[in-house]
């Protein structure tokens, strides 16, 4: 039995920003971001209606950059992201991101996440002879996406069943200005119990 899962990510962006300039002046209103989110995805990624209903659950961050071969004591990049809600389903939640930047506007974001080919014993979904990335895809949504703004990074936790015994996990951190996938996990298999495994970790993480 062969499944593959396969998700998104990380958007490389640079955007420059003058010392402690503001993304947008005044900041961009709840209904202002829904009407450009509906605009960016225009059919039925998300549910619409539903995400009007709970609009309380837009969350949005102001985050500060340099990069690298700038002087340390010189000024502060800043961007803005944005969280919305998109749909929901028996056990997951699925969201959407942006970037508010200066010169962009509002930009849409897109994670990377290995795609796996996974291979299951004769008969059994609880045992996993063969898990391997055989590429990466990207997609606008996140399942249970969280942003900790202390470590800068955006996680997701998908769920493949309801017992969360099989599931897949990402994390993208801010650097420079963008998201970038640093780690994923994957539990691939169905025995009731949670033992995932890291199948992409970059460099120094």
């Amino acid at each position: 039995m062969n499944r593959a899962i396969a998700s998104a990510a990380a958007l490389c962006l640079a955007f420059s920003f003058p010392a402690g300039a503001q993304a947008q002046d005044p900041p961009l209103t709840p209904e202002k971001l829904l009407a450009a989110a509906k605009a960016t995805y225009p059919g039925e990624l998300c549910w619409w209606e539903r995400v009007e209903e709970n609009m309380d659950a837009t969350a949005s961050w102001t985050l500060t950059f340099r990069y690298d071969y700038e002087k340390e004591d010189g000024p502060d990049r800043a961007v803005v992201l944005h969280q919305l809600p998109c749909f929901y389903g028996a056990y997951n939640f699925g969201s959407i991101w942006f970037l508010e930047t200066e010169y962009e506007g509002l930009v849409p974001l897109h994670f990377a996440e290995p795609v796996l080919d996974i291979e299951y014993a004769d008969g059994d979904d609880a045992v996993v002879e063969k898990l391997s990335v055989v590429g990466f895809s990207t997609t606008p949504t996140l399942i249970d996406g969280t942003f900790d703004p202390e470590t800068q990074t955006i996680s997701s936790f998908s769920k493949w069943r309801g017992l969360a015994d099989a599931s897949s996990s990402g994390t993208w951190t801010f650097r420079e200005g963008a998201f970038v996938l640093t780690r994923y996990e994957a539990d691939a298999t169905y025995d009731g119990e949670s033992n995932p495994v890291t199948v992409y970790s970059a460099a120094g993480n």
